[in-house]
């Protein structure tokens, strides 16, 4: 917003250098951004925040240094001498997008230059002169903040003005010469038979003023914002009226400026001035504000004189009421921004000085910040990932529903129940995405298609899961994808990526501190993404709660993915959190030996190493420290359905040492045990 000097000076008869005021406005909260010198006058650029159109005119600025500098206001000179007649008939058809729209008709006007120090004054403003009519009207919008159209009478048709949207009318042609599209929404101000303007933003060529204009309409009237914002982004037209329009203009205003438009044009330009139409039909109703005294000090945290609030509040237009230990406070129409007592309270701690107020620090207790479990444990997962090699990824939350095709994902299955965007920003982000695996798959290909060999991602991320409620449930997942190159290398390490990653979950586990967990082998039930033969469920405490596999094949394909590619999924992490062992504490080192036995035993091939282990140490007993297997042997002698797991087992008491002859017993009792459960033989 631009502001003269000597403009300002009309209406507050200050003596402030110009380097004093703008320090002054400043502080006011009206940054002075640069200041220029024309001619005899000195132009402020001043930043103009958008909840304060008011002070986007000549008269706001004006108002907040006579607040300031506690100095009177002058009024704007709007009289009338003489009204003849009237104007043509006015019918609002749109009351929600117009709520006030105020006329006069001016005749016999006589079009032409503008007095020399209009122009100089609009000039300076970076308007550029055309006809002293038009030029009053800009230059009142600068005064007072209201936009104004002047429409050639004897160019409208019927005598009559209607405010109606576009409808069907689908093209204007605007003042600039430019032809644009509108919308059925789009409110256009029309006379008896066609649109003349769009509604807050700009006229149209059909009824604008001319030499040859002797009769004119004026236009003052109160739009609604937003039907102004979306038509000037729609039509792409940015002008000084819309952009007052779009903040919100002083609805009890519209008829002053009006007066003081008439009355400067029939001054200038000639003409005789009609009575004024003014159709409003929802008159704008004053809020009332209650603040006590002892509030306003509270906030501001220092006393403050009850006089200067009142002198303050009065100076910037607020009516004030005492009532008990504080006031009640009616702010102006064109404060639409005060809607609470604390907006009272900045205005008066602005006026004030934030740099008469003293620096001083809060008396709080400082306490540590509680700790939240959940993130304690997605931090503990991430390091644990990052040390197993992997690199954490981040992904937008958005999916596109076919891609579950691409996974293979059955149509009952719930994630294939996605919550939809309403204003997605292209097709393929248009749900919330109920899995991590598309987005790091994705990742994989492109990072492959640029001759990467070895991948190793995670990613630890909220998916949106269908509730029946009416918002979805968030539940927080982990994923990791590895794709192992297999091709020749001086390392043998040509076992399968699954057993890599397996051993990753092991140490993740192991960092958790959880160790009630197991692989089971399901497949008929496991994700359908994963290959059948090539996958397990992982359990924690008895609960499954998450997968492990290799990539299926039909994926790999859709996905444009080759070589070995595995998959680990961690379905909640809150639910894995549950099972996360407290903080450890000190053991002493074992005072008795151990006694360490191997067993050898062979089981049919279905059977896994989990089920073995679990069926060890499930036998009751206090002495079994550990269980390891050292060696799986499949090949002669052992038959061909069946195959050799042998394990190494550790015994050890705390309160003695054991005898041969104990740990014999229980040694046998193991034996039996797996020949019952697993109907194991022992391999000789």
């Amino acid at each position: 917003m631009k502001a003269s000097y000597n403009w300002l000076k009309e209406f507050v008869d200050f003596n402030l250098p110009h380097r004093e005021l703008a320090h002054t406005l400043t502080m006011a909260g009206f940054e002075v951004e640069a200041i220029e010198e024309v001619e005899d006058d000195i132009i402020f650029d001043i930043g103009v925040t958008p909840n304060r159109p008011d002070c986007l005119s000549i008269i706001g600025i004006a108002r907040e240094i006579s607040a300031v500098l506690d100095l009177p206001l002058k009024d704007v000179n709007a009289e009338i001498r003489k009204q003849e007649g009237g104007g043509p008939l006015i019918e609002i058809k749109a009351p929600d997008l117009c709520l006030r729209y105020s006329s006069r008709t001016i005749t016999g006007v006589k079009p032409g230059p503008s007095p020399e120090w209009l122009v100089i004054r609009l000039e300076a403003h970076d308007i550029r002169s055309t006809s002293n009519i038009v030029d009053i009207t800009n230059y009142v919008l600068l005064e007072t903040g209201q936009p104004l159209h002047a429409f050639d009478l004897d160019r409208l048709a019927g005598n009559k003005i209607v405010v109606n949207r576009a409808g069907n009318e689908n093209e204007f042609h605007t003042l600039d010469n430019e032809k644009r599209t509108l919308n059925k929404d789009t409110l256009l101000i029309w006379d008896d038979e066609k649109p003349v303007a769009i509604a807050g933003v700009m006229g149209g060529l059909n009824s604008e003023v001319s030499e040859s204009t002797r009769n004119i309409l004026l236009e003052s009237a109160f739009f609604n914002p937003v039907s102004v914002r979306r038509t000037s982004k729609f039509i792409n037209l940015k002008t000084e009226s819309s952009y007052r329009f779009e903040r919100g203009v002083d609805m009890i205003g519209v008829k002053s400026a009006l007066d003081r438009a008439a009355c400067m044009i029939a001054d200038i330009a000639g003409g005789k001035v009609s009575h004024i139409t003014d159709i409003y039909p929802d008159p704008y109703t004053p809020r009332k504000l209650c603040v006590k005294y002892k509030k306003i000090n509270s906030v501001i945290g220092i006393d403050i004189d009850e006089s200067f609030v009142e002198n303050v509040l009065t100076g910037l237009g607020f009516k004030i009421k005492r009532e008990g230990d504080g006031i009640v406070v009616t702010p102006p129409s064109f404060r639409q921004d005060i809607q609470r007592d604390v907006d009272i309270i900045e205005e008066v701690v602005r006026l004030y000085g934030y740099d008469r107020i003293p620096s001083t620090l809060p008396a709080v207790q400082m306490i540590s910040a509680p700790v939240h479990k959940t993130q304690e444990a997605i931090k503990s997962i991430k390091n644990a990932m990052v040390k197993s090699g992997f690199s954490e990824a981040i992904n937008y939350s958005f999916l596109n529903p076919e891609i579950m095709d691409k996974l293979n994902i059955p149509p009952e299955d719930r994630r294939r129940k996605t919550v939809f965007i309403k204003n997605p920003l292209r097709k393929e982000e248009e749900a919330m995405r109920t899995t991590l695996i598309p987005a790091l798959l994705n990742n994989v290909s492109l990072n492959l298609n640029r001759g990467a060999k070895t991948l190793r991602l995670f990613e630890v991320s909220r998916v949106f899961l269908p509730s029946g409620q009416k918002l979805p449930d968030e539940v927080i997942q982990m994923c990791a994808i590895y794709h192992k190159d297999m091709s020749a290398s001086i390392w043998d390490d040509k076992h399968d990526g699954f057993y890599d990653l397996k051993g990753v979950l092991e140490n993740l586990f192991s960092e958790l501190g959880i160790r009630d967990y197991s692989f089971i082998q399901e497949a008929t039930s496991c994700e359908p993404y994963l290959h059948p033969g090539k996958s397990c469920a992982i359990t924690v405490n008895g609960e499954k709660t998450g997968s492990l596999g290799t990539l299926h094949p039909s994926v790999s394909t859709a996905f444009d993915i080759s070589g070995n590619i595995n998959i680990l999924e961690l379905y909640d992490i809150e639910k894995i959190q549950k099972a996360v062992s407290p903080t450890p504490e000190f053991v002493s080192l074992p005072r008795y030996p151990y006694v360490e036995r191997d067993l050898a035993i062979v089981v049919s091939k279905d059977i896994t190493v989990g089920q073995a282990k679990e069926t060890i140490t499930g036998i009751d007993s206090d002495i079994i420290e550990a269980v390891s297997l050292f060696d799986i042997y499949t090949g002669k002698p052992v038959p061909d359905n069946k195959k050799s797991l042998a394990f190494s087992i550790r015994y050890r008491a705390s309160d003695r040492t054991l005898t041969d002859s104990e740990v014999d017993v229980l040694h046998s009792g193991i034996l039996r045990r797996l020949e019952e459960n697993l109907k194991a033989e022992l391999r000789t």
